[in-house]
C-alpha cells in the first residue's frame, strides 16, 4: 500500500523540503549500517523475471552494471545469473558497506550519468534498484544507451509501501509513515508513485506491477528499516525531543495484541509492491 493512496498523504508530501543535498543522503554512519543490515533483499522471483527478458535476445549474459546500487542489495541478487557484475554508487560510505566476498563482484564510486570504467556496447545488463529518482533522467539514459549493447537491457524497478493485512497493525506503519513523509526527499515522491512519469528511452518497453514482495518482520526489523531512511534522520535532527520510534514500537505491540493476543515473539507478515519497468537496446 503506497502512502500516497490518499488525499492527506499528499498534502504531506507537498511539504517535503525542495533543497535536499541528494549527494550527501548517506554520509550518516548509522543509517548507512542500518540500511546495510535492514533494507529488504528482493525475490528471486524478480530476479528471473528480468534475466528471462535478458536472454530473449542475449543467452549469454557477460555483464551486469547495477548503477545506484547502495550497499549491494540487487548488486548480490544478480551476481548468480551473470558472469560479472559491477555495483555503482554516488555515496563511498554505501560502497564501503557492500559485500567484499562475492568473486564476480566489485563496486565502484561513480554517478549514473558517468561511467568511465565500462566500455561503449559491453553491457548486457543496465540496473537500477529503488534509485532512478536521484538520478538525471537525460543524461542517466544516454550513458545507459552508450554502455549496452545491442539487443541489451534496461531495467528500472524497485519497491514501494509496507502493508499488513491487519488493519490495526497497518494503522500502526502508517501512522509513522505519515509522521516521515514531510521529511522525505521530494524525489522520494517518483519511487511512492512507482515511476508512473518515467518512459525507457526505447520503443516496445514495458512495465510490470504484478509482483508482491511478502516478508517476515520482528520490530527489530521495523526499527531498524526506519533508521535506514534519510527521512528518519532528517525528522531526528528536527524533532531531536520526539522518540518517535519508542512510540512507533508501542503502537506496533499494541496493534499485534490486539489482533493476535499476547505473546513473546511478534511475527509480522508484510508485503510490498514490486514494480518494473525493463526494455532493451535495438539490435539494429
Amino acid at each position: 500500500m503506497s502512502a500516497l493512496e490518499d488525499e492527506r498523504a499528499m498534502k504531506e508530501f507537498a511539504r517535503v523540503s525542495t533543497d535536499t543535498d541528494t549527494r550527501h543522503m548517506y554520509s550518516d554512519s548509522s543509517q548507512v549500517e542500518h540500511y546495510a543490515k535492514y533494507r529488504p533483499r528482493y525475490s528471486e522471483e524478480v530476479f528471473q523475471y528480468i534475466v528471462d527478458y535478458c536472454k530473449e535476445t542475449t543467452p549469454e549474459l557477460n555483464l551486469c552494471v547495477d548503477v545506484g546500487c547502495g550497499s549491494g542489495q540487487s548488486t548480490i541478487g544478480f551476481a548468480k545469473h551473470l558472469k560479472k557484475v559491477i555495483g555503482v554508487d554516488i555515496s563511498k560510505h554505501q560502497i564501503y558497506h557492500a559485500p567484499k566476498h562475492l568473486p564476480n563482484v566489485e563496486f565502484k564510486v561513480s554517478s549514473a550519468e558517468k561511467l568511465p570504467f565500462i566500455e561503449s556496447a559491453s553491457v548486457d545488463l543496465w540496473s537500477s534498484a529503488e534509485s532512478f529518482n536521484y538520478m538525471p533522467e537525460k543524461e542517466t539514459f544516454a550513458e545507459a544507451d552508450r554502455v549496452l549493447k545491442p539487443g541489451g537491457t534496461l531495467v528500472i524497478f524497485g519497491y514501494v509501501g509496507l502493508s499488513s493485512k491487519e488493519k490495526p497493525i497497518n494503522d500502526a506503519i502508517r501512522k509513522i509513515m505519515f509522521k516521515l513523509l514531510p521529511y522525505w526527499p521530494k524525489e522520494s515522491k517518483a519511487t511512492f508513485e512507482k515511476f508512473k512519469d518515467v518512459k525507457l528511452p526505447y520503443s516496445g518497453w514495458m512495465r510490470n506491477d504484478e509482483m508482491k514482495k511478502h516478508q517476515k518482520m520482528t520490530i527489530e526489523d521495523f526499527k531498524g528499516l526506519w533508521k535506514s531512511f534519510y527521512a528518519f534522520v532528517a525528522y531526528q535532527e528536527a524533532h531531536s525531543d520526539k522518540d518517535v520510534l519508542g512510540e512507533f514500537e508501542k503502537d506496533l505491540r499494541d496493534a499485534y495484541i490486539q489482533v493476535f493476543g499476547p505473546t513473546e515473539e511478534m511475527i509480522f507478515d508484510i508485503s510490498s509492491d514490486i514494480f518494473i519497468l525493463i526494455g532493451r537496446k535495438p539490435l539494429e
